[in-house]
């Protein structure tokens, strides 16, 4: 399908506003709630829901609690501008012990050096979605949809909240062009959340599991997954599969 010049003309006129070069501009194929465009040096991310000065401000004190991502340079009403590291989204392969121990480096920074003050919690219990059985539109046999509805509805108890950037899967991760972690994107979702919902997003959960085993509630995190997955498997992005995977991890934890 050919561009709409218009978009590609009003992506343009955000860069060179605010002086930045619109050279090589692109379009990028990612972006599920926001849309991406690149230049060679810059990152345009166009988002009329997204508070872009709180994201900006939270990348700052990221910086400088020594993690690795992309500075703010410009922001407004629904846009952001961002600097361009070199890298790609990692594949599969690039994803090795090795970078995961590196993401979680930068996670650790984070909790150390919270960029915002801690927010209170409308309540000490979690519960998830039931709804998202049915919304799922698997063929969920009758002993799966009541477990999985059970444990959507049971509440449980949360751990002690710290600052978490909150969606640290694959596509918010780049890797240099050698492979190594080059950094972490994408600080919409960043705020005051349990370690156990930092943890239910990521591609991988066994790094952080053993890394972080005194401080994680199992029962917790894969109640969180769970209910992830679900969403997931109901958008079409996952086989059933995963989340029978997650159902089996969560009747170990019944607790």
């Amino acid at each position: 399908m050919a561009r709409d010049p218009s978009m590609t003309a009003s992506a343009a006129a955000h860069f060179t506003r605010h002086g930045l070069s619109a050279a090589g501009l692109q379009r990028a194929g990612t972006g599920f709630s926001n849309e991406v465009w690149l230049t060679e040096t810059a990152v345009l991310r166009l988002s009329p829901h997204e508070n872009h000065a709180r994201e900006a401000a939270i990348a700052l004190g990221a910086l400088a609690a020594g993690v690795q991502t992309a500075r703010p340079l410009f922001w407004g009403s629904g846009y952001s501008l961002w600097q361009r590291l070199p890298g790609e989204m990692p594949t599969p392969a690039q994803l090795t012990p090795t970078f995961w121990n590196a993401v979680l480096d930068d996670l650790e920074r984070l909790h150390t050096a919270p960029p915002e003050p801690p927010s209170p919690r409308p309540s000490e219990w979690w519960v998830g979605d039931a709804g998202l059985v049915a919304a799922s539109h698997a063929d969920w046999t009758p002993a799966e949809q009541d477990a999985l509805e059970r444990m959507l509805s049971t509440p449980y108890g949360l751990t002690a909240p710290v600052f978490v950037h909150g969606d640290v899967y694959r596509h918010n991760l780049l890797a240099a062009p050698g492979g190594h972690y080059a950094g972490l994107l994408d600080w919409g979702n960043a705020g005051w959340a349990t370690l156990e919902h930092e943890c239910a997003v990521l591609d991988e959960v066994e790094p952080a599991l053993r890394r972080w085993a005194a401080r994680i509630d199992p029962g917790l995190l894969w109640r969180l997954r769970l209910e992830l997955l679900l969403r997931v498997v109901g958008a079409g992005r996952l086989p059933p599969q995963a989340v029978r995977e997650a159902l089996a991890r969560c009747e170990q934890f019944q607790g």
